[in-house]
């Protein structure tokens, strides 16, 4: 779909590229069934500042990309934290300081919850 415009081009725009970019470049002309020349014009044609209002809305967006952002950032600081404790936990101890609580707990009659314990365990 090559621009073609009734009178002859007799001026040069000299663009020094990088290899890679005159690659893509290229991809993208023959992606829009352009010729390399066509494309840079029809792009350099297309190109506009952008408003005051399109500056604003990049400005919101941005920050809220920057909230998203330290929003990941904590939740992964958490669950990193939550894996280290998880790594740390050390159930041996922990039954072992719950047992010690459960018989020092004064409230707990454990002679009559063995005796209805075993009363249970023998129906």
């Amino acid at each position: 779909m090559a621009t073609q415009l009734p009178q002859t081009r007799s001026s040069r725009v000299v663009v020094l590229v990088s290899p890679e970019e005159k690659r893509r470049i290229s991809a993208n002309a023959e992606a829009a069934d352009m010729t390399v020349s066509d494309f840079m014009r029809t792009a350099a044609e297309r190109y506009t500042e952008p408003t005051d209002a399109e500056m604003a809305l990049m400005r919101d967006l941005l920050a809220q990309l920057e909230q998203a952002n330290a929003r990941t950032d904590a939740a992964f600081a958490q669950l990193e934290a939550a894996r280290a404790a998880a790594t740390a936990f050390d159930e041996e101890a922990y039954r072992a300081e719950v047992r010690e609580q459960l018989l020092t707990d004064t409230s707990i009659d454990w002679d009559a919850l063995s005796t209805a314990l075993s009363g249970w365990a023998r129906q």
